[in-house]
């Protein structure tokens, strides 16, 4: 649903990457530790395959959406607390 034209570099690219993973198979597993598990077992693959140096932390909570496009586009949305106005 994202369009290319949003995509402007390899950051932004695997921040798509990993929260679409994350929503498709991490937030599917039953527990904390198991969730954790595939968090570590993705940075560790991203970072050997992608050649990058990245903080876990940074894509966990990344999430794609279409609340603050005014077009309706799939984007890369701003941290919770900003976007709770815009939802509410």
């Amino acid at each position: 649903m994202c369009r290319h034209e949003n995509i402007s570099d390899k950051d932004y690219l695997v921040y798509l990457y990993m929260s679409e993973t994350y929503r498709v198979f991490r937030d599917r597993l039953i527990d904390e530790k198991d969730r954790q598990k595939f968090s570590d077992m993705s940075h560790a693959i991203m970072e050997e395959n992608m050649i990058m140096d990245w903080n876990l932390e940074d894509f966990t909570n990344t999430i794609f959406g279409t609340f603050e496009s005014p077009d309706g586009q799939y984007i890369k949305l701003s941290e919770s607390a900003e976007l709770l106005p815009t939802l509410e």
